[in-house]
């Protein structure tokens, strides 16, 4: 769950708050390329959701995901009061809400710091400040957290990763990099934990996550490899060894990553 995070990527495209028109807020049998928030603060109104029937309540958060079947319409004239917003969230191209199977809504708890994160991203939406962009999507991944820690907490239903063969394969080789980090781990020997051809593996691997697998194994090295440098007084070399690396690659990686060399951002941190 924490690797799916970790490379979740999200675009805001809309974000208000709004009364439902009764005589206009209806759509129905339709498969929308974006997902949907809606916080209920008044009134009533219907969702449908990959065939389930939905009458929202104040203070429940509901997403309307990507790529599935749904419908919204109002049943009285005491339509919806909501802030909404419509988003993208993927991991590599495909939809972050259809790898896991997350409930459809949440019972809101702490409903205050909800609104508060709504009119900040409301905010940040109508902005055009050069950061307005950035503190968009920090604020939607906010959002997003409290979802999924809710969704936990409320104990709704919620996906075992292993009902999924996609699922299962990209835990299984998320799980071999962990633990092999301080080898020099191939596609090779990652074809070989999913029973892929390496050619197969690598489009697998970017279509699930958004990188090659080097690139991915590059970056959790690289992570380390940082940590290392900042807590230790490991020499370079002996850091480069710890990660499976030949020295002169290391390093090379290393200033890609960062833009400075090894003994650089070593001596950046003690110098700042």
């Amino acid at each position: 769950m924490k690797n799916l995070i970790a490379n979740m990527q999200v675009q805001v495209s809309v974000a208000k708050y709004s009364r439902a028109n009764p005589a206009l807020w209806r759509q129905l049998d339709f498969v929308p390329d974006i997902n949907r928030f809606y916080f209920i603060r008044k009134g009533e109104g219907c969702l449908e959701i990959d065939g389930k029937t939905y009458y929202p309540k104040p203070g429940q958060l509901f997403v309307m995901p990507a790529g599935i079947r749904q419908s919204y319409y109002a049943i009285s004239e005491h339509s919806f009061e909501k802030y909404w917003c419509h988003f993208t969230a993927t991991i590599g191209d495909k939809n972050w809400f259809q790898i896991l199977n997350l409930p459809h809504f949440i019972d809101v708890r702490e409903e205050e710091v909800l609104e508060r994160l709504f009119q900040q991203l409301i905010e940040q939406y109508r902005s055009g400040s050069l950061t307005s962009v950035l503190l968009q999507r920090a604020i939607l991944m906010e959002i997003i957290g409290l979802f999924i820690e809710s969704a936990f907490q409320q104990e709704r239903y919620f996906l075992d990763a292993a009902d999924s063969l996609p699922m299962e394969k990209i835990n299984a080789l998320f799980r071999y990099i962990e633990q092999h980090l301080d080898q020099n781990i191939t596609v090779n020997d990652l074809a070989e934990v999913v029973h892929f051809h390496p050619n197969y593996l690598i489009r697998f691997f970017r279509e699930m996550v958004g990188s090659s697998p080097i690139q991915y194994i590059n970056h959790l090295k690289m992570d380390k490899a940082k940590h290392l440098l900042i807590t230790t007084d490991l020499p370079v070399s002996k850091i480069a060894h710890s990660l499976g690396l030949e020295l002169y690659y290391f390093s090379r990686v290393f200033k890609s990553h960062t833009g400075l060399s090894p003994t650089a951002f070593r001596r950046m941190l003690l110098e700042s």
